[in-house]
């Protein structure tokens, strides 16, 4: 009931008559009554018209209140906002009761003096009396200051020695402001004395999504000062309000919106906006920051018929399709949705495969030939380049009345001459002639090594002739070829690889790049594996895999003996014969490896069979010569 009362007062207040500063004070002075009485937890209420030092403005939004991103500009009055003493006040900020002054003389006079403006508007200067400076800015407050000491300090208005005057601000006043309409705050609210009316709605709350932004009133004793249009400021940067200041009493209204529209598509900002009776859908597409470069030509408009204007309730929503080359005649109405069509995809582009500098897609023109085409996709205008194309170009283009594409060849040379058209497949082919520059190596011990051109069939036969023969340190066994082997991985990706190749012979023939390795003789044998003393032996005649392992300390425990192999000097891999290991014979420069068991415990089969074949052998010599003897 209090509060209704106090309502209804300041209603009266607000519509009635002006306000003066005492029955602000007044109204302020029992709502902060009430309030603590029926809040007794909350804090009190801060006064306004006292020195803004002991004011702390935050100003945070409501908890409930949601900014929808759909609304165009709300966002913009819905933040945190912190004032501090050190802003600037306006050029044209009006001094009024609590706000202190600071008046400085200096020259033939000096003295600075602090004065806080009473509720009267007065300040007192001593012999000269009461100064009224309330409703002045700096520099009419300076202009009369100077005119009313000069009574008592003459050498303000000396020319030739003249005394300074200055005024400025020191600790301010806070002031009140009524908002009114579709403010989320409403009601009285402290404010920061040097706002403008955008900070001032910020500090209020901002506004509610039915309230307008470009139709705010700013009531001044019971007139419109001012209306206030935000969408200069948010679109243009066009502050119409900075020269505007917010006085002690003033009303901020903010009435509904009366026409709101919903631009989507292509546009750079679709959002809902608010629109003036008089503006046009070219407008609404300026505030909604333009047009994209995917814009088509035309939108569509859903629109809701008037009650004055409706047929039917059942037929109140309609739509058309417009030209936007006419949006400045196109006026919408209230709850319009807009949507910009984009452009069609379509085919516009041709592909150029094979030989070429640049293999790819294209865009076409009406003047784009085939010529024009390939020169730009490079290489059939470097003499040297062009050499490695074939002159028959190929082209493949779609055919609605078969299944297949139909297919065009067409000389280089006649190439001005062909039109393309959207998806033609360009194929460009390599002279192989001209590029099939193919070469092999010969190194090691051979009479003449190097690199020599690879023709068709060239054998290691014939690449070794080539070389001169093999001298005196090599031999026909320790020939090995190296070939750069190509794979792929499990992602596709090319691997190359230098790989030696096993079993070859001199009928073997030769490809790109190989290299034909000739070993130096070697005198020595290398024994690895499970062996006492691994390592190089001296090789000798007719020398077995036997001998060299007894040379190399002779088999350690748990060898697979039957498991050695011996890899030769041409990379070939010879596995020790089981019934024959003893005479597999060794040559300079291989490798014996005796494999270790891992398991030894573990029971082999194969193992077993093979020293069960010997003991059997083994017995049936005894047993024949035994028979031998007896006859």
């Amino acid at each position: 009931m209090h509060r209704l009362i106090y309502f209804l007062l300041i209603s009266g207040l607000v519509f009635g008559q002006s306000i003066t500063n005492s029955q602000i004070e007044k109204i302020k002075s029992e709502l902060q009554k009430d309030l603590i009485n029926n809040n007794p937890s909350q804090d009190a209420v801060i006064e306004g018209n006292q020195p803004l030092d002991k004011v702390n403005i935050l100003v945070e939004p409501s908890q409930n209140q949601l900014t929808s991103p759909e609304y165009f500009g709300y966002d913009y009055l819905e933040r945190d906002l912190n004032f501090y003493d050190n802003l600037s006040p306006l050029s044209n900020y009006i001094l009024g009761p609590g706000d202190e002054v600071i008046i400085s003389m200096w020259g033939e006079t000096n003295n600075r003096e602090t004065f806080i403006i009473n509720k009267d508007g007065l300040i007192y200067f001593e012999n000269v009396g009461f100064i009224n400076i309330s409703n002045l800015n700096i520099s009419d407050a300076e202009k009369l200051l100077k005119e009313r000491l000069s009574e008592i300090y003459s050498t303000l208005n000396d020319k030739d020695n003249p005394t300074n005057l200055r005024v400025e601000l020191g600790k301010i006043k806070s002031i009140n402001v009524f908002f009114t309409g579709e403010v989320n705050n409403p009601g009285i609210s402290i404010i920061h004395p040097f706002s403008d009316i955008l900070t001032a709605l910020i500090q209020a709350g901002g506004v509610q999504k039915t309230g307008s932004l470009r139709n705010i009133k700013l009531i001044r004793a019971n007139k419109v000062v001012a209306t206030i249009d935000f969408y200069n400021f948010f679109n243009f940067g066009i502050k119409e309000f900075e020269n505007l200041p917010i006085t002690n009493g003033d009303i901020i209204h903010i009435p509904f919106v009366e026409k709101r529209v919903k631009i989507e598509g292509e546009v750079n900002r679709p959002k809902l906006y608010e629109l003036k009776n008089k503006e046009t859908l070219s407008d609404l597409i300026t505030f909604a920051g333009g047009l994209k470069s995917s814009s088509s030509a035309k939108a569509v408009i859903k629109e809701i018929a008037g009650l004055s204007s409706r047929v039917s309730d059942d037929f109140a929503k309609y739509g058309r399709s417009v030209n936007l080359i006419n949006s400045k005649e196109i006026v919408l109405t209230n709850g319009a949705e807009i949507f910009v069509l984009p452009i069609a995809d379509n085919d516009f582009e041709v592909t150029v495969y094979g030989k070429v500098n640049f293999p790819g897609k294209y865009p076409i023109s009406s003047d784009n030939n085939l010529k024009n085409l390939l020169d730009t996709a490079g290489g059939f205008n470097d003499p040297i380049f062009r050499k490695s194309i074939e002159d028959e170009i190929t082209i493949l283009r779609l055919d609605e009345n078969q299944f297949f594409s139909k297919g065009f060849s067409v000389n280089y040379t006649d190439a001005e001459n062909f039109e393309l058209k959207a998806n033609d497949q360009i194929f460009v082919y390599e002279n192989q002639n001209y590029l099939n520059a193919q070469m092999f190596s010969v190194v090691g011990a051979v009479n003449k090594s190097g690199t020599f051109p690879l023709k068709t069939n060239t054998t290691l036969r014939a690449a070794i002739e080539l070389a001169g023969g093999i001298n005196e340190m090599g031999s026909l066994k320790s020939i090995a070829i190296d070939r750069n082997f190509k794979s792929f991985d499990e992602f596709g990706n090319e691997i190359v690889e230098i790989k030696k190749i096993g079993n070859i012979d001199l009928d073997f023939v030769l490809s790109d790049e190989d290299v034909v390795n000739v070993s130096f003789l070697s005198n020595v044998i290398k024994v690895d594996g499970n062996v006492y003393s691994p390592g190089l032996v001296a090789f000798s005649k007719r020398m077995t895999v036997s001998k060299a392992v007894e040379l190399a300390g002779g088999y350690k425990p748990n060898s697979l003996k039957k498991r050695s192999y011996v890899i030769r000097t041409n990379g070939e891999i010879e596995k020790v014969n089981l019934f024959r290991g003893r005479a597999t014979r060794v040559f300079p420069g291989d490798t014996i490896f005796v494999p270790v068991n891992t398991d030894p415990n573990e029971f082999d089969i194969t193992q077993f069979i093979a020293d069960l074949s010997t003991t059997l052998a083994n017995i049936a010599t005894i047993l024949i010569l035994v028979d031998n003897q007896a006859d």
